[in-house]
């Protein structure tokens, strides 16, 4: 009951509590039932499962007054039914035979509060039929979720459904709305499903939009119908915007997007989103188009962007589908259009990606082509991936590992890179790898080894040269650790130590005799190990959770190698300390060669208090730490000496400092503010950029948020006022 009456308006709330206290010694009226019952004749005048509907029902009235099959009362009471309460000042309960049926019906008015169908609501005055389970209620509201729903009369149907005649529908819970949603009619199912006709969305009173019929979904989609923001950028200058939902029912929703730019001109955008009862699929769409009439003749003033992502899971989990597309008209139109607005997480890719699982294999299916013409990619057209369970090789203990892929893969450079650059040339070729790989895991002791060989083959149908021509790389290496471990009283201290070895033998293939499609395509001989001891250290109060410090401590050696003239050019620490209420992390590496940090990563996140939280950043890279997808890999480091890679965009020294704080000022304000610092970048000036938010509840669940942001090339302030969710 009380969640009820938090969503209901104050005065009803009141109301309520007197009526509760009144109630505290009620009168129960199992006397009167069985008066009625024993009555002659009406046990043979009604039906069985009338009769079990009296049984459910409980009376409880301060001082009644009861007359011909008819109980009264003025000061108060609740009758409860099966899915049914229904709480009032004045109630007069029927329980009678008439032309040989029986009824069970009650009006009460005054202070009323019924909960029905798991749903609560107030009015005037209430007409139930118990037998029917249908009833009327006069100037009703109700709630769901965060939305309230009114009007003249509710008619409560059998099936747990209403109808709302001469309706209203907004967030606010008072009489006085900032917006609301008029209608002659309302329906709502059980499952939330709102459908209206004669549709006014009106703002301050004022009619905004007229609509013949409207759909919605109240219980899944909790954004307002009608969304306005207004965002300055620097240079582009202020921008207002309309969302309004066109359409939503079940699990989908449909928008349209209304923008206008003082500086540039009007934009709009349709925007669709499903998301399926059981969370397996889910489909998001924009298309946004724009006039603008500053961009040069060459592009034209008609500017696009087409985005979707499609996710679907299946059944049994073993299947994924996922689909991404992003098409758009040119290359700033990402730049002139980053709001949050106007992009899905695609990534900027168009790609399927199939990928199935069963429990003895895998496959994947992507395919990934280019739909905009200035963009340099890589095509899949298709690549299609496959690998068997590791299986063990008769009674021998050793484990076999098997992958193999196939495709045609097509690297693309944007137009302008041909253009600029007339020796660039696509590259394409069907390529086809296996890689196999033996290993057997045994203990000697207390120290357990895994050694391990395997093959890696390649073949592309076209070169440089245009030849057809194979590669091959034999693997070899292992790994071997130990754990000890000590108990105190309050913690457990493991430690690990490791040792970890891997080798390429020189490929059949050198790294210009073939195209390069990924760094799947760039081996090289090597032959490194890895030497360190892993330190953790538990509470025995949660040993199974994450561990309080973790310390992991290593070296890297590279043999016959040209490119370091030291065995062990780089040593490592990685060290980890969470508690509640702040996590501590740091990452180091120090270069002997060079006598330089090639890298200093730190990083603070702490909760001060329930007002005050906070993340505290700092990185620092060498020009020696390159940039590389995984820093794991030092093939890169084996097959390009260092004044070659000091040459290329993968040396890129700086220092980076981030910043990202909450403040709860009061109840309802909130402050947000991000920074960003960067500086020792080569031949570029330091930079600074930040993000200041601040945010309020207004009444009817509104939430203002006020924005201002601040980057080298660009200053934007925006006001957004949305639903608080």
């Amino acid at each position: 009951m009380m969640v009820a009456m938090q969503a209901l308006s104050t005065r009803y709330f009141f109301s309520l509590l007197c009526l509760s206290a009144s109630l505290a010694l009620p009168t129960h009226a199992s006397e009167w039932d069985k008066a009625i019952k024993n009555r002659p004749g009406s046990h043979t005048a009604m039906a069985a499962e009338t009769e079990d509907i009296a049984d459910d029902i409980h009376i409880h009235l301060n001082d009644p007054v009861f007359s011909q099959g008819v109980i009264r009362t003025d000061k108060g009471g609740v009758i409860t039914s099966t899915g049914v309460r229904i709480q009032a000042q004045h109630i007069e309960y029927t329980n009678k035979i008439e032309n040989g049926l029986r009824v069970l019906k009650i009006v009460a008015e005054g202070d009323l509060l019924m909960e029905y169908g798991g749903r609560a609501f107030v009015g005037s005055k209430l007409e139930y039929d118990f037998v029917q389970k249908t009833g009327t209620l006069c100037e009703g509201k109700t709630y769901v979720d965060i939305w309230f729903l009114g009007g003249d009369r509710i008619d409560l149907k059998e099936d747990g459904s209403y109808v709302i005649y001469n309706a209203f529908v907004t967030t606010c819970e008072s009489k006085d709305n900032t917006w609301e949603i008029s209608s002659e009619s309302v329906s709502i199912t059980r499952d939330h499903l709102l459908s209206a006709n004669n549709i006014r969305f009106q703002f301050f009173k004022v009619p905004v939009f007229w609509l013949p019929s409207f759909k919605s979904n109240l219980k899944i989609f909790s954004d307002p119908p009608i969304r306005y923001k207004l965002v300055w950028d620097k240079g582009l200058g202020p921008r207002a915007t309309m969302r309004y939902r066109v359409f939503s029912w079940q699990e989908f929703n449909l928008f349209f997007r209304l923008d206008y730019r003082l500086k540039r001109g009007f934009g709009g955008a349709i925007e669709s989103e499903f998301e399926s009862e059981d969370k397996r699929t889910i489909f998001t769409t924009r298309s946004y188009g724009a006039h603008d009439k500053e961009v040069s003749d060459e592009r034209g003033p008609r500017r696009y962007r087409l985005q979707g992502l499609y996710h679907h899971e299946s059944l049994d989990k073993k299947t994924t589908t996922h689909l991404t597309y992003d098409k758009y008209s040119d290359l700033k139109m990402v730049s002139d259009f980053r709001s949050s607005d106007f992009v899905i997480d695609t990534q900027k890719r168009s790609r399927l990606l199939i990928n199935h699982q069963e429990n003895s294999a895998f496959g994947t299916l992507s395919v990934q082509p280019r739909l905009n013409r200035f963009e340099s990619i890589n095509q899949e057209l298709p690549l299609i991936n496959m690998g068997v369970r590791p299986f063990a090789l008769g009674s021998s203990g050793i484990l076999s590992e098997n992958y193999v892929n196939a495709g045609f893969l097509d690297y693309v450079f944007a137009k302008e890179l041909l253009n600029s650059y007339p020796y660039l040339r696509n590259t394409h070729a069907v390529r086809m790898q296996t890689t196999n790989r033996l290993y057997r895991p045994f203990s000697a002791g207390p120290i357990h080894i895994t050694p391990e060989l395997g093959i890696i083959g390649i073949f592309y149908n076209n070169n440089p040269f245009r030849d057809s021509v194979g590669q091959a790389v034999f693997t070899y290496g292992g790994e071997a650790n130990t754990k000890l471990y000590r108990v105190y009283t309050r913690y457990k201290h493991i430690i690990e130590p490791y040792l970890t070895y891997t080798g390429l033998s020189h490929p059949r293939s050198g790294l210009n005799d073939h195209f390069t499609f990924s760094m799947d395509d760039g081996y090289y001989q090597l032959n490194t190990m890895k030497v360190g001891v892993r330190n953790f250290l538990f509470s025995r109060k949660n040993l199974e959770l994450t561990p309080l410090l973790t310390i992991d401590l290593y070296t890297q050696a590279f043999f016959n190698d040209t490119t370091y003239s030291k065995t062990f050019p780089k040593s490592y620490l990685v060290a980890t300390w969470n508690r509640p209420s702040y996590l501590l992390q740091g990452q180091i590496c120090w270069n002997q060669q060079e006598q330089v940090w090639d890298f200093l990563n730190s990083r603070l996140e702490w909760t001060i208090n329930e007002n005050l939280a906070m993340i505290l950043e700092f990185r620092h890279r060498s020009k020696y730490d390159w940039r590389k997808a995984n820093h794991e890999n030092f093939i890169l480091d084996a097959a390009r000496t260092i004044p070659e890679l000091l040459d290329s965009p993968l040396s890129d020294g700086r220092n980076t400092f981030l910043t990202r704080f909450q403040v709860r000022i009061s109840p309802k304000w909130t402050c947000h503010l991000e920074s960003h610092q960067g500086w020792g970048r080569k031949s570029e000036p330091g930079y600074n950029a930040f993000k200041f938010d601040v945010l309020t509840l207004l009444t009817c669940n509104w939430r203002l948020k006020f924005s201002y942001t601040h980057t080298p090339n660009d200053d934007r302030f925006s006001t957004q006022i949305q639903l608080a969710k």
